[in-house]
C-alpha cells in the first residue's frame, strides 16, 4: 500500500459515525500480502467486533469492479475501502453484497450478524492542486493525443504541439509533469515510454471531466427537427460528431441513449440552421467544442473520449457500456 492509500484508511476511520462506530486497521507488509489483500479492518459497533479482509483503492474504477467481486468470492468478511464511490458503483457493490467504506465515513456492511448502511452528504476537504502542467486544460489536450497515439511522445515537440493544437512552449512542461506524476520514464537519452497507459487513461478521464470538459461547454439544446430520431441528423462529420451515449450506441449497439452529446467546430447559428437544434436549458442535447482534428470523416468522437463521457456518469447502463467499450475496443489498442 502506498502513502495515499494509508491516508484513505485513516481518514475513513476518523470519519466513522462518532459514538456508534469505531474502526481499527492492521496493514500487511508486501511480503505478507495474500491474494491482493491489503490488510484487515476491524469494525466495532456498540461493543461488537467484526474483522474483514480489506482492499484499499484511491478510486474504484468501472473496470475494477468485476475484479473486486471475484476477490470477494468465498469471503464473507470482505470490504473495499475507497476514497469516493459514485452512486451507481455503490449500488452495484450492494447488489453483489460487497461491503464498502468511503473516506467520508459512508459505509455498507451486510454479514450474518450485522446489517449497516450509512450514506450521508458529508464532504471531505478538497485536495490542493499541485500545479502539475500535465493536468491543466492545455496539458489534457496533449495527453489525449498521447493516448490516441502511443508513439507520439517520441516525436519532436513541434509535431506534438501541432497534433494537439497547443503552443510549442507547453510541451516540455507537460512532459515534465508526466515524469513528476510517474506516468512516463526514459528508455534512453531520446525516448520515453509509459508506465501504465490504462492508469493514465483513467487519470485523464477524471481530470478531463473536472478540468477540460467544463471549458468546452457550448450549451444545451433540443433536437426539434428530428425529435428522437437522432441517427437521422445529417452531421457534417469533419466538424461535428457524436460523443457520450449516442457514440457508444453506434460503436457497441448496446446502449439506448437518454442524453445526447455532440462535439463540434460549428457555431451555434450553424447548429440551429443545419440540424434544427434549438437552445434550451432543459434540453437533452449537450454540445461541446471539438478540441481535436480528424483527417477523415468519422461519425463519433475518439473512443477514449466516448469512454470518458460514459464513466463520468452515475448511470449503470452507461457504466456497463463503458466496460464493453473498454474491453472490446480500447484495451486491445491501448
Amino acid at each position: 500500500m502506498n502513502m495515499k492509500e494509508k491516508e484513505i484508511v485513516h481518514t475513513a476511520i476518523e470519519n466513522l459515525e462518532p459514538g456508534f462506530l469505531k474502526g481499527q486497521w492492521h496493514g500487511y507488509k508486501n511480503a505478507l500480502r495474500d491474494n491482493g489483500i491489503d490488510g484487515t479492518f476491524t469494525l466495532e459497533v456498540e461493543g461488537r467486533k467484526e474483522t474483514f479482509d480489506a482492499v484499499v483503492k484511491k478510486e474504484l474504477r468501472t473496470y475494477l469492479v468485476d475484479q473486486i467481486i471475484n476477490k470477494a468470492k468465498g469471503r464473507e468478511h470482505f470490504i473495499v475501502i475507497v476514497h469516493k464511490l459514485f452512486p451507481a458503483l455503490k449500488e452495484k457493490l450492494r447488489e453483489h453484497n460487497i461491503n464498502y467504506l468511503e473516506a467520508n465515513g459512508n459505509i455498507f456492511i451486510n454479514t450474518r450478524k450485522l446489517f449497516l448502511l450509512l450514506d450521508t452528504d458529508k464532504t471531505l476537504k478538497p485536495e490542493k492542486k499541485t500545479g502539475n502542467r500535465a493536468f491543466t486544460p492545455t496539458g489534457l489536450k496533449v495527453l489525449f493525443e498521447f493516448l490516441r497515439d502511443k508513439e507520439l511522445i517520441n516525436q519532436t515537440q513541434r509535431v506534438i504541439a501541432e497534433r494537439a493544437a497547443v503552443a510549442l512552449g507547453n510541451i516540455p512542461k507537460v512532459i515534465q509533469g508526466l515524469k513528476e506524476a510517474n506516468q512516463i520514464y526514459k528508455l534512453n537519452q531520446k525516448q520515453y515510454t509509459f508506465n501504465d497507459r490504462k492508469d493514465l487513461l483513467h487519470v485523464w478521464a477524471k481530470e478531463y471531466q473536472n478540468t477540460l470538459k467544463p471549458t468546452l461547454y457550448i450549451g444545451a439544446f433540443t433536437l426539434k427537427r428530428f425529435g428522437n430520431n437522432w441517427k437521422e441528423v445529417p452531421l457534417n462529420r469533419m466538424k461535428t460528431v457524436w460523443g457520450g451515449e449516442p457514440a457508444a450506441d453506434l460503436i457497441t449497439n448496446y446502449l439506448q441513449p437518454g442524453k445526447l452529446t455532440l462535439y463540434t467546430e460549428e457555431e451555434k447559428k450553424e447548429l440551429m440552421v443545419h440540424y434544427g437544434l434549438m437552445p434550451d436549458k432543459e434540453g437533452n442535447v449537450h454540445v461541446y467544442e471539438k478540441f481535436w482534428a480528424d483527417t477523415i470523416e468519422l461519425e463519433t468522437a475518439p473512443q477514449i473520449l466516448v469512454y470518458a463521457d460514459l464513466i463520468n456518469t452515475n448511470d449503470n447502463r452507461c457504466l456497463e457500456t463503458a466496460n464493453i467499450l473498454f474491453n472490446e475496443h480500447i484495451e486491445p489498442k491501448l
